[in-house]
């Protein structure tokens, strides 16, 4: 009993007889290290296909033509070919003219693309991977593939957004500093025209905790009681006692603080206050620029994040309701004297702000 096989131009002769002798045998492939069996016949609705684990020669591309499209190669997702653990012997490199030029098969002999062991010119060209894709082992697929694939479609996480800044009400502020809740609270002081009631003051403090990002109310107790101390609870905002020039804001800041601080929001109108040398004269003027109520309320914070950054933010300084830390920023942080009044005004402070 005699079957013979047309491919292309090769022949392959299955015998059992005589005839095996009447056409040449394939060589043995150079990529393969398979033994030769013989093939089987596998039914198909349309022709026959034959399976082998012998390597089989390729000397045209037609045979691809007529391969049916329910076949798919499971380790090369672009393949139509039915798999097969045979190699391929390529003896021509027409074959790979038109074939696409981002791909490059290794585990396919079907594939339509030059495989990387056999063909020495063969590259890759990177394409751009899709959005909704993420292959491990193949950034440049775009179809969803076997379990050799894994895909990812979680969304990169949502950084946490800063904490934001702290913000008074008129009520905590009327409770911390009660010597100037009420719109007539300035009306008998010596200094009417320095005085800030706490609703003014409410305004521009909350403005500074936000420019200045203040988020824990242990920084904001601190900067409050401050200045509500050097400030008289908001009667003075000029140095009276002794009257040193160029001194002055809520914070009572020196002078040299207060050049600084100038400079940093009016850098112009205080340069030029200056250009004449340091005076009495030139040092106020440097001075009012920063006493409108934004400027001189928001002192006491600049100096906290600029010139006292050890307590800024710092989990071991300005602890919530610490007394002791309190006292510590005041002597070592800001270089003040440390007194009973400071304590009772802070207590005051503590207690509404952090209710």
């Amino acid at each position: 009993m005699k079957f013979t096989f047309a491919f292309g131009a090769a022949c392959v002769f299955l015998a059992q007889g005589g005839l095996a002798g009447k056409c040449p045998q394939p060589p043995s492939p150079p990529y393969s290290t398979a033994p030769s069996v013989a093939p089987t016949s596998v039914s198909s609705p349309s022709q026959s296909y034959f399976t082998s684990s012998a390597p089989i020669m390729v000397t045209s591309t037609e045979q691809y033509e007529t391969f049916p499209s329910e076949y798919t190669s499971v380790k090369d997702p672009y393949s139509t070919h039915p798999m097969s653990s045979a190699p391929t012997m390529v003896t021509s490199t027409e074959q790979y003219e038109t074939f696409p030029s981002g791909y490059t098969s290794v585990k396919d002999p079907y594939s339509t693309r030059p495989m990387a062991s056999d063909v020495s010119t063969s590259r890759t060209v990177p394409l751009t991977p899709p959005t909704f894709y993420t292959s491990v082992k193949d950034p440049f697929s775009t179809q969803p593939m076997s379990s050799d694939f894994t895909y990812s479609t979680t969304s990169a996480p949502t950084p946490t957004p800063p904490a934001k800044a702290l913000q008074l009400t008129q009520k905590q502020l009327d409770a911390a500093i009660p010597a100037r809740a009420g719109s007539g609270s300035c009306a008998s002081v010596s200094t009417p025209d320095e005085c800030a009631t706490n609703d003014k003051a409410l305004v521009a403090i909350n403005k500074a905790l936000t420019k200045y990002g203040i988020t824990r109310h242990s920084e904001a107790v601190a900067v409050i009681a401050l200045m509500a101390y050097e400030s008289g609870s908001w009667q003075y905002n000029t140095n009276h006692f002794p009257g040193r020039a160029g001194q002055g804001t809520r914070a009572m800041l020196m002078f040299n603080f207060v050049e600084s601080y100038a400079k940093s929001l009016h850098p112009e109108e205080a340069t030029k206050a200056l250009a004449g040398g340091i005076t009495d004269a030139s040092m106020n003027s440097v001075r009012g620029l920063v006493l409108n109520d934004n400027d001189s309320f928001g002192s006491g914070f600049w100096y906290l994040v600029t010139h006292a950054v050890a307590y800024h933010n710092s989990a071991g300084k300005l602890r919530d309701g610490n007394l002791d830390d309190f006292k510590d920023y005041v002597v070592s942080g800001v270089g003040a004297s440390w007194d009973s009044t400071r304590q009772t005004i802070w207590e005051a402070v503590n207690s509404a702000v952090t209710a």
